[in-house]
């Protein structure tokens, strides 16, 4: 099976797909820095040779971008072509979003190779996997989730993001005091005390 690697550090792009290829018989077909590059190569790649044997590895982070909304897009318009997350983000807030985009596993960077090789695998037969050390609290984080309103999710979402008061108020069109308001509900219906305790919880990296 062929996989490509988006990773906006070329040294960890070119030496992870490198070993990949080394210990695996997954052969790279490209690895790629931005969104554009990887949108324009998916489509000709599928065009040609169709959406059935390509593995999309995908950091999160990806300089001024987001892989997650290229993960919503590869689902969206490519069904067929599974991706992993590969992050630095080790926090169940992060990794909850990345599955509800679409990914079909999620592995730190933090994990040895063979955790990677292992999602790698998985995501062949169409099969979902997450490294172990992120199972406990995701589960907790997903349980806990369900009883946040859509809205109450989206600000929390945002917040894992990194993005601040102001930058979630623009983008939930709201006020900066209703994004206090809304995050107030969050911390008390989830049964933490403040933004820090929730980020150490389900956000940390």
């Amino acid at each position: 099976m062929n996989f490509i690697m988006i990773e906006d550090h070329n040294l960890v792009r070119q030496g992870i797909s490198k070993i990949i290829e080394e210990k695996s018989s997954f052969k790279c077909a490209g690895t790629f820095a931005t969104l554009a590059e990887t949108k324009a190569f998916l489509a000709e790649y599928c065009r040609n040779f169709g959406h059935d044997d390509l593995l999309c590895i995908v950091d999160i982070n990806l300089g001024n971008e987001d892989g997650l909304s290229l993960i919503r897009f590869i689902k969206e318009n490519y069904s067929r072509v599974f991706c992993i997350c590969y992050s630095m983000f080790k926090g169940a807030g992060i990794v909850e979003q990345a599955v509800s985009a679409g990914a079909t596993g999620y592995v730190s960077k933090n994990a040895d190779l063979e955790v990677l090789l292992q999602a790698m695998n998985k995501a062949n037969t169409g099969t979902f996997f997450m490294e172990d050390s992120l199972t406990s609290d995701y589960v907790v984080y997903t349980n806990l989730i369900h009883s946040l309103t859509k809205r109450e999710k989206q600000l929390t979402e945002l917040f894992f993001q990194n993005k601040n008061e102001e930058e979630i108020a623009e983008i939930m069109g709201i006020s900066s005091r209703a994004v206090d308001n809304y995050m107030t509900r969050i911390l008390s219906k989830l049964g933490i005390s403040g933004k820090k305790e929730l980020i150490k919880k389900f956000g940390d990296i």
